[in-house]
């Protein structure tokens, strides 16, 4: 049988024609012929084209490696790259090395790079001593120079000085302008103290107003002048001293054309011949150990023992009657009465600076009118709630116009307890001199605020 062109040997048994199979297979395998699926082909075997070396070849000569000397260094950073690094060298000059030689280089390896991180230890260690050392010396600089008034003024902490006196630094010469003349002490101190004499007089003021504005301890205040906590504690209670009779020369009690002057117009408008606003204001003191002192210091409104003392302002809100200070348990009507300001303001009518019919505004709690009226003033206060009912809607009216100009009072004993030694818990141990810290300097500071 001729080969066709469509013929294809794997048609054929033996791949062609044949007179044993002249034909070609079937198309369709018959029900008895089996399937046999194609075998994967073997994979060829690797030729090598050399015998491989079992034993490995080093890139480095050791006989050099072992003649070099190793010389430490006083610095990391200088290191010779003989000792950490052998010459390369080409692999064909490459000479074969025993496993026990690459033991002894592998550890001295290891030694050489102990060395290396010991050097950079002590390196780290010595630059670390050298900045705590420089650091020391300049924190005993600093602290061997006392605290002062240039100090403050020079901080680079932006209100540093009003932070620690209370006022600016120009507030602070005015006032010390005020109470010195020159710069020599204005006063004899009670107890002869060596550093009062040595002390500027500009720190001894500084150390007084830091006393008051932020209530330091006399030790704190002992390591910021360097001197004695007891040296602190003589100049405080002498500066106090001088400045409650000093300030109390100054009448802080203006005219009342000055004060109608100056009065806020919506005030004019509700209360045109209002000269001064009441309050009184409680401080927390340590609790005493007598009982009877306890019960007439207990105040049922701040729960605690307390001191009470009696504010006046104009209608700007400028301070002008301070009373001393009582205990607790006392009424507003008997501070009141008892605090010499109804002495006061008849003083006030007999020299020209009140006038009859000039109104006294005070909270619901003050139960002085027989006795203002009796001085020819007037009483603004608001208006008590009806027993059944409601407020009638005048009497409302009032009582919000008279909360709203009260807030005047209320921002000025805030002004006051800004100062921490009455806006704390007043100790015990300077109790004695608290009607003069109350009365005066710290008022007469609040002034100008």
């Amino acid at each position: 049988m001729a080969k066709g062109p469509a013929t294809v040997t794997c048609h054929f048994v033996e791949g062609i024609p044949t007179e044993k199979y002249p034909d070609p297979l079937p198309a369709l395998l018959s029900p008895h012929t089996p399937y046999q699926t194609p075998a994967r082909k073997l994979p060829k075997k690797r030729v090598l084209s050399e015998p491989p070396n079992k034993r490995r070849k080093v890139l480095f000569d050791v006989t050099e490696l072992e003649n070099s000397e190793i010389v430490p260094c006083s610095s990391p950073s200088i290191v010779d790259d003989s000792v950490l690094k052998a010459n390369s060298v080409s692999s064909d000059t490459a000479q074969d090395v025993c496993p026990l030689d690459l033991l002894a280089i592998a550890a001295e390896n290891h030694q050489l790079k102990q060395q290396l991180a010991q050097l950079l230890l002590a390196n780290e260690e010595s630059k670390r001593k050298d900045l705590d050392e420089v650091e020391s010396n300049s924190t005993n600089k600093k602290s061997n120079i006392p605290l002062s008034i240039d100090i403050l003024v020079n901080s680079k902490v932006k209100g540093s000085f009003k932070y620690y006196s209370g006022f600016s630094h120009e507030r602070f010469m005015n006032i010390y302008n005020f109470l010195v003349k020159d710069e020599t002490l204005p006063f004899k101190p009670s107890v002869a103290v060596k550093c009062i004499k040595s002390m500027p007089v500009k720190d001894q003021l500084l150390l007084t107003l830091m006393k008051l504005r932020q209530n330091f301890d006399n030790i704190h205040l002992a390591n910021l002048f360097h001197i004695s906590s007891q040296d602190v504690s003589v100049i405080f209670s002498n500066w106090i001293n001088f400045m409650f009779f000093h300030f109390g020369s100054v009448s802080i009690w203006p005219h009342r054309d000055v004060i109608i002057q100056n009065m806020p117009s919506k005030f004019k408008c509700d209360f045109p011949e209002t000269m001064i606003i009441l309050d009184g204001t409680e401080m927390k003191i340590q609790r005493p150990t007598a009982l009877t002192t306890q019960s007439q210091m207990y105040s049922d409104y701040k729960s605690a023992t307390t001191v009470k003392g009696l504010i006046g302002v104009d209608p700007r809100g400028s301070v002008t009657f301070i009373s001393m200070l009582f205990s607790g348990a006392i009424s507003d009507k008997a501070i009141s009465s008892q605090s010499g300001l109804f002495d006061t303001m008849r003083k006030m009518i007999d020299c020209g600076m009140l006038k009859e019919g000039d109104g006294v505004m005070v909270d619901k709690g003050f139960n002085i009118r027989e006795e203002i009226e009796m001085l020819g003033l007037r009483l603004v206060i608001p208006p008590n709630a009806p027993c059944e009912g409601q407020m009638p809607a005048a009497d409302v009216a009032m009582t919000k116009k008279i909360a709203a100009h009260r807030v005047h009072v209320e921002r000025a004993i805030s002004r006051i307890k800004k100062f921490k030694i009455l806006s704390n818990r007043i100790d015990l141990s300077i109790f004695s001199m608290m009607d003069l810290i109350f009365d005066r300097p710290t008022v007469a500071a609040t002034l100008n605020e």
